[in-house]
């Protein structure tokens, strides 16, 4: 009978201890490290999960470009958030180094988001992250100038053609900028590296293959006939656009409030169809939400992620004026789909190009904006301009090794 009671005594002891551990661990919040710029649309959207699930969250403001180095250091000591977000260019490393833990798919409503977001964040088969903006270059272009955007690219150059005749310019773009032109080229077949279910094959680089040739030699007609004359870069491409003077350019949103500001009607289109029957396919820059490798609580932390990520709570963010969602189901809302902004950017990322997330891309941009300036300015064949290059990447990559 001692025995029994003695056996009661620690059973009920034990059960006593949990139920006082359980309260502690529950009070321990969730942490969110967020964008500043987005803290008035998530503060509120993680308290009303925190009530409906009683988990307490903490929402921190922490720059996008800061966070894959803050959580590297803190998160083996303890101190990192259990959610955090990344933008392009980071994540490679934060998967390589085992800093962001991989999501159930199953966990999140996908089927909605643009496959290129998705993909983005897909590395050797598994996800690790959701995405929540996303940005691109598009064309925007004066409605008092062109009421109705080109619906092919021979008919943007033919419309072109008819401005100069009359001392304005058509289309305009930094030409000898890679990261611009590049959306010619893969829409005619060119690619950094090939994709491949393991990752991105970095020794087959298509960025001298027949599609970047002909993308290149298309360029060069441009600047020969004058379309596009020398010393259109970022900057002299908005003023002219600004001032009235040009129909078009490719920019992104950044360009927009100069544009507002020299009160020009403008509309924001994806770049015209090519003769291939396919649209060109810019870089597409992509923010995600993430889970720290180091948190204790990954499935809550999934969980607050899903709730972050729906169509209402993105559409909120989207009203907020904080970024355009990757989610199709908001962009088709009326009043997200009326507005020039969103009808062009997001209907443009959704033909864009993802940018290899990985080390070896570093080595490609500067060979690339040589070999696009040689062969524009006709120094060189396109083919020997771009072969020179591609020439070039592979010993930088070398390198790298």
């Amino acid at each position: 009978m001692k025995v029994k009671r003695l056996f009661l005594s620690v059973v009920w002891s034990a059960l006593i201890l949990s139920l006082a551990i359980i309260p502690s661990m529950a009070a321990d919040p969730l942490v969110v490290w967020c964008e500043p710029q987005k803290m008035g649309t998530i503060e509120p959207l993680a308290d009303q999960w925190s009530k409906k699930t009683g988990i307490p969250v903490k929402v921190e403001p922490v720059g996008v470009l800061e966070t894959a180095n803050k959580v590297q250091l803190a998160g083996p000591m303890g101190k990192g958030p259990d959610v955090f977000c990344s933008v392009s260019g980071s994540l490679g490393m934060l998967v390589v180094t085992g800093t962001v833990a991989p999501v159930n798919p199953k966990t999140f409503d996908l089927s909605n988001f643009m496959k290129v977001s998705v993909d983005a964040a897909t590395f050797n088969g598994k996800l690790y992250g959701v995405p929540y903006d996303i940005s691109t270059v598009a064309m925007i272009y004066n409605k008092k100038i062109w009421p109705e955007p080109p619906k092919t690219f021979n008919e943007m150059i033919d419309r072109s053609r008819e401005l100069r005749k009359k001392g304005k310019f058509g289309i305009l773009w930094p030409m000898e900028s890679f990261y611009f032109s590049y959306a010619i080229m893969a829409g005619y077949g060119g690619y950094i590296f090939a994709p491949t279910e393991s990752g991105w094959d970095t020794k087959d680089i298509g960025l001298a293959n027949p599609g970047s040739v002909k993308a290149v030699k298309l360029l060069k007609t441009l600047r020969d006939e004058g379309i596009i004359p020398v010393g259109t870069d970022h900057v002299v491409a908005p003023a002219r656009f600004s001032e009235g003077n040009a129909a078009a350019i490719i920019d992104g949103s950044w360009a927009l409030p100069g544009i507002k500001q020299a009160g020009i009607d403008y509309g924001v289109a994806p770049l015209p169809k090519l003769d291939n029957d396919k649209y060109p396919a810019p870089f597409v820059s992509l923010k995600w939400w993430h889970i720290s490798s180091y948190s204790q609580r990954k499935t809550d932390a999934a969980n607050l992620i899903s709730y972050l990520t729906t169509k209402e709570a993105m559409y909120k963010s989207f009203k907020a004026a904080e970024g355009i969602p990757p989610r199709l189901d908001v962009l088709q809302m009326p009043d997200v789909k009326s507005m020039p902004e969103v009808a062009g950017y997001g209907a443009q990322a959704n033909y864009g190009s993802i940018l290899p997330d990985i080390p070896e891309v570093n080595p490609v941009w500067a060979p690339m904006d040589s070999a696009l300036e040689i062969a524009i300015r006709g120094d060189k064949s396109v083919e020997a301009a771009l072969s020179d290059a591609v020439k070039i990447i592979r010993q930088n990559i070398a390198e790298l090794k």
